[in-house]
C-alpha cells in the first residue's frame, strides 16, 4: 500500500531522474527534459554517451547518480525498462514513471515483459506509475513530468487520474476553453501496480485534491474502489466516466439475475452505493468537477432560473426536470418583491424572465441572482447569460461580484451560469471562471451538471462504510462447481435464513400424488432437472392443481420432459411477485437483484442492484427504488404486503453470496410478498463461473 510519503514521492519530488534524456527533437526524452524547465526542483539526466544534456550533467546509468532520487521518470525503449527498474531499486529511488510503452497493451510478448517488470519493481520495493503512461503533473509546484506539452491552470482543487494518455494532454484544452482549474494529473497508462483504489485512497488525504476525478478504460479494482470512495465521498466528491460500457460483453446467463446484470447497472448500483458521481463521458465528468470543485454542494434539489429570453429559460426547466430537479414558482411575496424591480412584461414566477432590457442587465442579474440566493427558497440559482447579456462587460464582472458577496457572506447556494452565446464570445467569461464560478455552453450541459452535483449533496449524506463480509456458514464444505441440486440449494438457502415454500422433491407419480393430498388445497408442480433450469420455457410448470387425477396427470408429463427428471409439488401460493438474485462480479464482487415481474422479470426488466452484504435500510432503498414499487404499499384496494420481509429476504440472500464465494449466481423467483411474509416457492444456484463465461467477460 502507498504511503503519503510515496505521494508526495510522485507529485513533489524534490530531485527527478530522467532516464533516456535526450536533445534530439522529437524524442520523448527530449519533450520530458523542456515540459521540466520550469520544475523548482533539480531534474537529472541519465543517458549513456553524452556529458550534458541541455546544459545539465547526465550520468550513463541510476547507478551513477550521486543522492537521493525521489522519481525516475523513464523513456527508453521498452526492452531496457526492466533493467532501469532494477537500478532504481538499488539506488533506492522510491517511484518510477514508465512512460515507455510496448508492454501488455501490445499483446501476450508485451504482458510477459510487463509482469517481469512488475516482479523486479516489487522484489526491490519500487512503486510503478505505468508503464504506456503519460506521466505525471504537478499544476501548483509546479512539475510538468509528462508528454502533455504545458499544465493545466493550477489553483484548482481538481485531481485528474486518467488512464487514457491521449485524454490527459486534452485537460490542458479544457483548462484554457473553459476555466477548469487543477490540483494534480496522474494518466495512469497500463496500470500495472498502482491501481484506482490505492489512488483513491491516497488522494483522499490530499488537502490540495477537492475533487476526485477518474477517467477509466477498466477498473478491475471496482469493488475495492467503491469501498474506498464510501469513505471519501462524505466529505469530497469522487467523480468516474467509464468507457467501453456499450461493448463490455454478457454474461453466459445461467439466472435473470445475470442475464439483467449489464454492466452499467452493476458499475452504477456499486459507485451509487458509495456515493461517487458515475459521468457518461470525460466532458461531463469535467463539468461535474466543475460545478462541486468552487461552489457549494447543493442543499437540495429546487432550482430558480434568471434569464432574459423566456423560450431558453423553459428549456431549461424540462432539463431540469430531466434530471429529477424542481423550478418551483415563487412564493407571492418574493414574487411581488421582484416585479417591483422587473420591468412591467416581466415574469417573477421561476423562471425569472427580465425580457430583453438590455440597459438594465448589468443592474438586473446581479440582484436577481443574489435575492434568489438570499431567499431560502431555491438551492441553486442559473442564470442564463445568452448573446447581449454574456457579450455585456458591465453585466459580467456584476454577475461575478454579486456571486463573490455570496460566497463573503457564507449563503450556501451555489450559482451555475448557463452560457449560450457564440464560441468567440468565451473571452467574456474569464471574469467569471477566474472568481470560481462555472459558465456551462447551453441548458442541456447546465442541467446535467447540476443534476450531478443536486445528486452527489443527497448521496453524501446517506453513504455508509461498506459492511463487513459476515462468515461463511459453519460446517459449509466447498461447493462443486456447477448446478446445486435443488434438495442442496434448498438447505442452503434455509440454513441462510430465506423463507422457502413447503415442498417436496418427488420422482414417481404416486409419491406426486400423495405430497399433494398431505399439503392440501390447490398445488404446483415443477420439474427438477439441472438441463432445464428455465422450467417455464419448457412447460414444466402446471398451477392450481385440485384433486389426485390432476396431480397424476401434471405429474406424468413432466416426469417426461427429461430423463432422470423429478417433479417438485409445493402449495399454491399468492402475493406480489418479486425475484430476487446474487452474483458474483470479477470486478465489483458480490451484488444482490430486487426485481418486479416473476416469470416476466426479463420483460418487464424493472430491477435494481446493490453491492452485498446489505443491511435493513438499504435493503427497503433498493425495493424502493423499483418502478413498481407502489405494488409493495398496496395498490387499488390490495392490502399493503410486508415489505420488511422481503428486505429481510433480500439481506440473507446478500449474506449468503457474500459469505460463499462459490456461489456465481443466485435466483429466487418468483419470491411472493403477502401481508403475512415473503416466501420463495422456485430456487437455483450456479456455483463458480464456468470457463467459457470466463472467457466471455474477462477482466479487462
Amino acid at each position: 500500500m502507498l504511503s503519503a510519503g510515496l505521494l508526495d514521492a510522485v507529485f513533489s519530488p524534490r530531485r527527478i531522474a530522467l532516464v533516456g534524456a535526450s536533445e534530439k527533437p522529437g524524442r520523448a526524452g527530449s519533450v520530458l527534459m523542456g515540459n521540466l524547465e520550469t520544475f523548482p526542483g533539480e531534474v537529472v539526466p541519465v543517458t549513456p554517451g553524452a556529458q550534458t544534456v541541455f546544459g545539465r550533467r547526465a550520468y550513463g546509468s541510476l547507478l551513477d547518480v550521486p543522492g537521493e532520487i525521489d522519481l525516475a521518470v523513464v523513456a527508453v525503449p521498452a526492452g531496457a525498462v526492466t533493467g532501469v527498474v532494477r537500478d532504481a531499486a538499488a539506488r533506492g529511488v522510491r517511484v518510477v514513471a514508465v512512460v515507455s510503452g510496448g508492454f501488455a497493451e501490445t499483446g501476450p510478448a508485451g504482458k510477459a515483459r510487463q509482469d517481469e517488470l512488475l516482479a523486479v519493481a516489487r522484489s526491490g520495493g519500487v512503486r510503478v506509475v505505468g508503464p504506456n503512461c503519460l506521466g505525471v503533473q504537478n499544476c501548483d509546484l509546479p512539475m510538468n513530468a509528462s508528454l502533455s506539452r504545458g499544465l493545466p491552470a493550477g489553483s484548482g482543487g481538481i485531481t485528474l487520474v486518467t488512464q487514457s494518455g491521449a485524454y490527459g494532454m486534452a485537460i490542458h484544452t479544457v483548462a484554457l476553453d473553459e476555466g477548469a482549474h487543477f490540483a494534480k494529473v496522474l494518466a495512469a497508462g497500463n496500470k500495472a501496480d498502482i491501481g484506482d483504489a490505492e489512488l483513491l485512497t491516497l488522494l483522499g488525504e490530499d488537502p490540495a485534491s477537492r475533487t476526485l476525478c477518474f477517467f477509466c478504460e477498466s477498473m478491475p479494482d471496482g469493488r475495492a474502489f467503491a469501498e474506498a470512495a464510501a469513505a471519501i465521498t462524505p466529505r469530497k466528491p469522487v467523480v468516474v466516466a467509464r468507457t467501453g460500457r456499450s461493448t463490455a460483453g454478457s454474461r453466459a446467463a445461467f439466472s435473470h439475475t445475470a442475464a439483467l446484470a449489464d454492466d452499467e447497472r452493476l458499475w452504477r448500483a456499486a459507485f451509487g452505493a458509495a456515493g461517487v458521481v458515475l459521468a457518461r463521458s470525460g466532458l461531463e465528468m469535467m463539468d461535474v468537477a466543475r460545478a462541486l470543485d468552487s461552489q457549494p454542494v447543493p442543499a437540495g434539489p429546487r432550482v430558480g432560473v434568471v434569464t432574459n429570453s423566456g423560450g431558453t429559460g423553459v428549456e431549461l426547466a424540462d432539463l431540469l426536470a430531466d434530471e429529477g430537479l424542481e423550478v418551483p414558482e415563487l412564493s407571492p411575496a418574493l414574487q411581488a418583491e421582484l416585479r417591483r424591480r422587473l420591468p412591467a412584461h416581466a415574469s417573477a414566477a421561476n423562471p425569472v424572465d427580465m425580457t430583453t432590457v438590455w440597459a438594465r442587465y448589468a443592474e438586473l442579474y446581479p440582484l436577481l441572482v443574489d435575492r434568489l440566493a438570499r431567499s431560502g427558497e431555491v438551492d441553486v440559482v442559473v442564470p442564463v447569460l445568452l448573446q447581449r447579456a454574456a457579450a455585456d462587460p458591465a453585466a459580467v464582472l456584476a454577475l461575478r461580484d454579486a456571486v463573490l458577496r455570496l460566497r463573503a457572506d457564507g449563503v450556501p447556494v451555489p450559482v451555475y451560469v448557463c452560457w449560450v452565446t457564440a464560441r468567440g464570445e468565451r473571452g467574456h467569461a474569464v471574469p467569471l471562471h477566474e472568481a470560481g464560478i462555472p459558465c456551462f455552453d447551453w441548458p442541456e450541459r447546465t442541467a446535467r451538471a447540476a443534476g450531478h452535483a443536486v445528486r452527489y449533496g443527497t448521496a453524501r449524506n446517506v453513504t455508509q462504510p461498506p459492511l463487513p463480509a459476515p462468515p461463511r456458514p459453519a460446517g459449509l464444505a466447498p461447493l462443486a462447481r456447477g448446478v446445486l441440486d435443488s434438495d442442496q440449494a434448498a438447505a442452503l438457502l434455509t440454513e441462510a435464513g430465506v423463507l422457502l415454500a413447503e415442498h417436496r422433491i418427488c420422482r414417481t407419480v404416486d409419491e406426486a400424488v400423495t405430497t399433494a393430498a398431505g399439503l392440501g388445497g390447490p398445488v404446483v408442480a415443477k420439474v427438477v432437472h439441472a438441463d432445464l433450469a428455465h422450467k417455464s420455457d419448457v412447460g414444466g410448470v402446471r398451477t392450481g392443481l385440485v384433486g389426485a387425477a390432476a396431480v397424476r396427470t401434471a405429474a406424468a408429463d413432466l416426469l417426461a420432459l427429461a430423463r432422470g427428471a423429478r417433479v417438485l409439488v409445493q402449495r399454491q401460493l399468492t402475493g406480489v411477485e418479486l425475484v430476487v438474485g446474487g452474483l458474483r462480479d470479477p470486478q465489483l464482487g458480490a451484488m444482490v437483484m430486487a426485481g418486479l415481474g416473476g416469470v416476466h422479470v426479463e420483460v418487464l426488466d424493472d430491477v435494481a442492484f446493490a453491492p452485498a452484504p446489505l443491511d435493513l435500510p438499504a435493503a427497503r432503498r433498493l425495493l424502493d427504488s423499483l418502478h413498481g414499487a407502489a405494488l409493495l404499499r398496496g395498490n387499488r384496494g390490495r392490502a399493503t404486503v410486508d415489505v420488511d420481509a422481503a428486505a429481510r429476504l433480500l439481506c440473507a440472500v446478500g449474506d449468503l453470496v457474500a459469505s460463499v464465494p462459490e456461489i456465481a449466481e443466485l435466483d429466487l423467483n418468483p419470491v411472493l410478498v403477502s401481508e403475512i411474509g415473503a416466501i420463495a416457492v422456485d430456487w437455483r444456484i450456479c456455483t463458480r463461473f464456468s470457463p467459457a463465461q470466463d472467457e466471455v467477460r474477462p477482466a479487462h
